[in-house]
């Protein structure tokens, strides 16, 4: 039975279940890269500059921040024998180095990876959704990320780099050595005979991967695609962006007062789409812009009641600590009181869901979820005055009339545990209407009854079969709501 959630446990094991699997789910489920690349940078750069110029620059090698690029590497040197004499120790290498640094050019871009719209959090690799690139790249959030084209780009970046250049371009290795193999291609008498220039392009051209692919693991958050060149400018280059730009998506933080910038920095690209990122609860959600950027929401200027319980922090919080053990220890005994007939709920849930399944222009599904229990009755956090219950599950069985968001048929039966280890149940049936202004629920059907132990089997099994009854009795008001052809109310089950 496709039960979502759980019939029993604590809140702390719930939560770390779900990381759990949400962290598996994220890193089991199929990865497509998709056409896309992304660029973070500050609103400044990308306004005045970027934008502006219909241009991507394209940064010295030297400017990277990984170690294993910023520091030199030294190449296995050789020699043919008459070369032996030749003085070739660091000055050589520092030559080699020298002559890389100042003939590369380096563009950095984040590759767009999407994971199947099933998953909690289908958008936790898109290139807009590096948190610490918009910290270290786009000015703390505040800045933008541009969208483009990969092949698009790629293409402008072949034509711009001109047949005196090596023009490279591809995704970035991350490898968790923190050594390399020895790369080759430095000899002397070819140093002697073409000069140290040509030798380290055609050393850089030989070692391409090793030497501008590949960066230690502690960079692997960035999904880096490069777009690298070797020539003989030793400046900065710059390639056209103007046909490959498809996107703008703004920072969490960006601010109103350069929207009226961005929107006129975007005039000579009508076709771009702009996109605002909110970020709530630990994730960013990408929206597209409509004109103003979500503002952070005043902190209250209202002094919080002082509390009613008496006493010291230190004396409240040890009260609050032994009221959460004490619930704790109640709920475990609770749970295991009840454990036989939560088996008889999974069972009634299981019965339902096969007949509600045959249902025509309609979906179905379960949770485990205590909504039949009326809200002024639903079990309080530990310490709060009122009624105590010490547990408290149940199962939702939810009908969705196809298209959705129309009409939906709602059953749920719900099981308490009172301070005294009586057990209460609830049962509801009722059709939730879609309107514009909010929705209209109508309540068709609900019960209520306590048991002892020694009768719960038998309250039980009458609760589901009457909810079961209920849900087909609900059936004609459904159907006639949704208009479909009027159910057929089954003929009730004789098992008393």
């Amino acid at each position: 039975m496709p039960v979502h959630g759980q019939f029993s446990g604590e809140p702390a094991d719930a939560v770390a279940a779900f990381e759990d699997y949400n962290d598996y789910e994220v890193a089991t489920a199929p990865q497509v890269v998709t056409e896309e690349l992304f660029h973070y940078t500050s609103t400044v750069a990308a306004l005045t500059g970027i934008l502006a110029s219909g241009t991507l620059r394209l940064s010295p090698y030297e400017r990277t921040n990984d170690l294993w690029e910023s520091q030199p590497h030294y190449p296995v040197l050789s020699s043919h024998y008459d070369q032996r004499n030749f003085d070739a120790g660091f000055e050589l290498w520092d030559e080699i180095d020298r002559q890389l640094r100042l003939h590369t050019k380096v563009g950095c871009l984040t590759q767009d990876v999407a994971l199947p719209a099933r998953l909690f959090n289908p958008d936790a690799h898109r290139g807009w959704a590096h948190l610490s690139l918009w910290a270290h790249y786009g000015a703390g959030h505040t800045g933008v990320c541009l969208r483009f084209g990969r092949n698009a780009l790629v293409k402008a970046f072949l034509e711009h780099a001109g047949p005196a250049a090596f023009a490279l371009h591809g995704p970035v290795r991350y490898l968790s050595s923190q050594d390399s193999p020895p790369t080759l291609g430095i000899d002397v008498g070819q140093v002697a005979e073409f000069g140290a220039d040509a030798v380290a392009l055609a050393y850089a051209e030989a070692n391409k991967e090793s030497l501008f692919f590949r960066k230690h693991i502690d960079w692997a958050n960035e999904s880096e695609y490069r777009l690298v060149l070797l020539n003989q400018s030793i400046d900065f280059d710059y390639i056209d962006i103007r046909a490959a730009l498809t996107g703008v998506v703004l920072g969490s933080a960006f601010p109103q007062d350069q929207v009226q910038g961005l929107l006129e920095a975007l005039s000579p690209y009508p076709e771009v789409a702009v996109d605002s990122l909110r970020f709530l609860n630990r994730r960013l959600h990408c929206f597209p812009f409509e004109g103003d950027v979500p503002q952070p929401r005043p902190v209250s200027p209202r002094a919080w009641p002082a509390p009613r319980r008496a006493g010291s922090l230190a004396e409240r919080l040890l009260a609050l600590r032994v009221a959460d053990a004490e619930a704790t220890t109640h709920q475990r005994a609770s749970a295991q009181l009840v454990q036989e007939y939560i088996g008889t709920f999974k069972e009634g849930a299981a019965e339902l869901l096969s007949e509600l399944k045959c249902w025509p222009d309609a979906e179905v599904t379960i949770l485990a979820q205590p909504t039949a229990v009326p809200a002024e009755l639903r079990a309080r956090k530990p310490g709060v005055p009122g009624e105590v219950i010490h547990f408290e599950q149940g199962f939702q069985c939810v009908m969705e009339n196809l298209p959705p968001h129309s009409h939906t048929l709602i059953a749920a039966a719900a099981v308490q545990i009172l301070a005294d280890e009586r057990m209460r149940l609830h049962g509801v049936v009722e059709i939730e209407h879609w309107l514009p202004d909010g929705n209209e629920h109508e309540e068709l059907w609900r019960n209520q009854r306590e048991t002892d132990t020694a009768g719960a089997g038998a309250a039980v099994a009458t609760l589901l079969h009457e909810l079961t009854d209920a849900v087909q009795t609900a059936r004609v008001a459904f159907d006639r709501a949704r208009g479909a052809s009027p159910g057929i109310v089954e003929e009730r089950r004789r098992d008393d």
